[in-house]
């Protein structure tokens, strides 16, 4: 049985959503933020934080970009089956 190709719709990735911005590197704090009288919420030890949060979420966002330009699997296809 002949199937017909699978519609354009289907083989063509889907472009990335524009409602998932890539992430922002946060500001780094310049020289004289710090007062080096260790605050108990330094701003050089938030910045590492944050620093680290957006790593994580620019991996996370690397991933979904990359998983939605990613063509689908195909759904349809038929294998031939062994005769006994």
């Amino acid at each position: 049985m002949m199937r017909a190709p699978p519609s354009p719709a289907l083989t063509m990735p889907t472009p990335p959503s524009p409602h998932d911005p890539q992430p922002q590197a946060p500001s780094k704090p310049g020289n004289d933020e710090c007062c080096h009288s260790g605050c108990t919420f330094c701003v050089l030890e938030m910045y590492q934080e944050d620093l680290a949060a957006y790593e994580e979420a620019l991996r996370a966002w690397q991933q979904r970009q990359q998983a939605a330009a990613a063509p689908p699997p195909p759904q349809g296809i038929m294998t031939p089956r062994k005769r006994a």
